[in-house]
């Protein structure tokens, strides 16, 4: 929450009474605060590790959030009617998850959509594509603000930009060097101008297409990988405020140490011809531990959530409209 000086007079830097950014002292104590309600659709394979690595940094600011989690209805309904699998117990999904026809009445302050082990051709070309779009589409009008991971970032590119993702003969794999291109909404505060982060995916979006889509800010950028960071900005409040309507993520600041190493003995069990992950690994050797150099970026989620509580309207009946107060 912004730092608020108790003045008349225009502070040179901070919000104060003169400032379009700060609210009276009187508003301030007794502000209404609620809890955010922040939908996952989750379409991991292995939903419960996705589960542990959002919600940690979710959870690491002051402010109160309720997770949902959700699945696509021909999944949820499959998992219940006795669809066995491999990663994920049916009895946790069959708990924990909801079908989009279970919370479509619902509003939410947030929701976000992970990545997939996606290997068809296109976007498009997946099974589970008609489904993903229906979601996409509710999420118009019931929900303030969507953070995109991944495939989920790309399938949101492809669905509200019409950007193809074009699948490389090799995976995109390893701890690649970005540097902040801008950021209008500050969703990257307190990251350092040039950082690394964690890279995994077989599809790449169409860095021309990109170019092209003036509403999409290039927000980080690898000169290896292409953009990987990019941001749909609306305003909110006075003083040209912002805040990411969508974000999409293609990189992974939430991966875990050794998360790049799992998925390469994974894809090397079944291809024992999968090059290593680039940049990873000490001197390039397996047989060494991998050290994270990227944990601080996980920090944009939290950065999210608090950009979301600032401009969310306190009534979620008018989600997704911006708060007027």
């Amino acid at each position: 929450m912004p730092v608020i000086v108790a003045s008349e007079e225009a502070h040179p830097f901070l919000p104060t009474l003169a400032s379009g950014a700060a609210i009276d002292q009187g508003r301030a104590l007794h502000q209404d605060i609620r809890p955010l309600h922040i939908a996952i659709l989750n379409l991991m394979a292995d939903k419960m590790t996705t589960e542990r690595q959002l919600a940690a940094w979710l959870g690491s600011t002051p402010l109160q959030v309720n997770l949902t989690f959700v699945a696509t209805d021909g999944y949820v309904r499959a998992v219940r009617n006795g669809r066995k699998s491999r990663n994920t117990p049916a009895e946790h999904i069959v708990k924990f998850y909801n079908p989009l026809s279970d919370i479509r009445a619902d509003k939410f302050d947030g929701l976000i959509v992970t990545g997939v082990n996606a290997l068809e051709p296109r976007v498009s070309d997946e099974a589970f594509w008609p489904e993903v779009q229906e979601i996409l589409d509710w999420s118009a009008s019931h929900v303030f603000s969507s953070l995109y991971l991944c495939w989920g970032a790309k399938a949101a590119l492809k669905h509200f930009h019409d950007v193809e993702s074009i699948k490389g003969e090799r995976k995109t794999s390893g701890l690649f060097h970005h540097r902040v291109l801008e950021d209008r909404t500050g969703l990257l505060f307190g990251f350092p101008d040039e950082f690394s982060a964690p890279v995994s995916r077989w599809k790449n979006p169409d860095r021309q297409a990109i170019a092209k889509r003036p509403g999409l800010e290039v927000v980080a950028v690898s000169e290896e990988t292409g953009p990987n960071i990019l941001v749909e900005s609306e305003p909110f409040g006075e003083a040209g405020r912002r805040f990411p309507r969508r974000a999409y993520v293609l990189n992974h600041p939430e991966y875990e140490t050794d998360s790049l190493r799992n998925e390469y003995l994974r894809d090397r069990a079944v291809d024992p011809a999968t090059p290593l992950p680039l940049h990873y690994f000490p001197g390039d050797d397996p047989t060494k531990a991998p050290v994270n150099r990227w944990r601080h970026t996980a920090q944009l989620y939290a950065n999210w959530v608090k950009l979301v509580y600032e401009a969310t309207p306190y009534d979620r009946a008018r989600i997704p409209n911006v708060d007027p107060a």
